[in-house]
């Protein structure tokens, strides 16, 4: 008799294999089969093996089934027929963010762009995953996991009902302008965050409006604010690679003169990206209008020369203060990020 095992249905987010796959008996004789199960991500498996046995002398065959039923324990690696797409929400150069909805949670999806063809897109979304799994941070944004199915690669995070704050500064002008005090609160959301990473000696090297996810607009709630895109971070003992400017080419305005200039860099590059994050907050405006800068080298010029734009009537003097003492030309002078938690309380 020859006794053979086989998959019912094939499946992508696991892999099922015997230990044999055709065993012939004779009379008198029995085997047994071992079965692994390898599972690409968190999951509930429910599938049928096939056993079939031919008896070689009189050619009839027997098929019955056994049930494979087992669960993994949750990870950070997620199922992505778990993931519900709801609409488009943003669009950047590496991928695609979905609002969309993750075990009952209202969530954020990322989609990498041409992830097959696109290397350095993969990497930049492996150095992301590696970087978020590893927090433990409410002021950090929440990571649910990632897929790593290659038909369907993407990440889920916490999903920011009321955007990023360049959204809401973009939204809303002056005269509907959120109060000093949420602003003076979501900026220290924000650095609390940034205090989170440099303390586990991570840069995260792209700090602007843009990456800062307004969570609540109550200033009575404990977190209202969080950092996110973690594309760039870095070990802060790692080499400057990719964060170099070329004219024409990305936006200085965030950048601190040092990279400005390709020099090796470390945590005061945040500090000072913080700087005219704040100074945009606070004042409710553009850093560099293009009325003054018509051309993104004109402000990378502007700031490697050592100079900085002017108070707005609207930024409180003693703010103006920590600002100046984040955007210091001299990276040696820039005030610290537990510093500035320090001068809030």
């Amino acid at each position: 008799m020859k006794v053979q095992l086989s998959v019912m249905n094939g499946c992508d987010y696991y892999t099922i294999r015997s230990e044999h796959s055709l065993v012939t008996l004779h009379k008198g004789e029995a085997c047994g089969f071992g079965l692994f199960i390898a599972p690409l991500c968190s999951c509930h498996i429910n599938d049928k093996i096939a056993v079939i046995a031919l008896d070689i002398t009189s050619g009839q065959q027997i098929t019955t089934n056994v049930t494979v039923n087992v669960t993994t324990e949750q990870s950070t690696k997620l199922n992505y027929r778990e993931i519900e797409e709801l609409s488009q929400i943003g669009e950047g150069s590496f991928g695609i963010v979905y609002k969309g909805t993750f075990k009952n949670n209202t969530v954020a999806t990322k989609k990498i762009k041409n992830s097959k063809e696109d290397d350095n897109a993969m990497m930049e979304f492996e150095n992301e995953v590696n970087v978020l799994d590893k927090f433990r941070c409410e002021y950090i944004v929440h990571f649910y996991g990632a897929v790593f199915i290659p038909t369907n690669i993407c990440m889920v995070t916490e999903f920011a009902e009321y955007g990023s704050l360049q959204d809401l500064i973009k939204k809303r002008k002056k005269t509907d302008a959120i109060d000093m005090k949420m602003r003076v609160k979501i900026m220290l959301n924000a650095l609390r965050g940034i205090s989170y990473l440099h303390d586990n000696e991570i840069l995260h090297r792209d700090i602007k409006p843009d990456n800062i996810l307004v969570i609540s607009p109550n200033v009575n709630d404990k977190v209202n604010a969080k950092p996110t895109d973690f594309e760039s971070s870095r070990n802060v003992n790692m080499l400057m690679t990719n964060m170099t400017f070329t004219k024409g080419i990305g936006t200085p305005v965030y950048m601190a003169p040092e990279i400005l200039k390709k020099d090796k860099y470390k945590k005061p590059a945040d500090i000072y990206s913080f700087g005219v994050t704040m100074y945009e907050c606070i004042g409710w405006c553009q850093a560099y209008t293009k009325h003054q800068f018509r051309f993104p080298w004109k402000i990378a010029e502007f700031v490697i020369n050592g100079k900085r734009v002017k108070k707005k009537e609207n930024i409180p003097q003693e703010l103006f203060d920590v600002i100046q003492k984040c955007w210091a030309q001299d990276m040696s002078k820039r005030i610290d990020s537990t510093t500035i938690v320090n001068f809030f309380y």
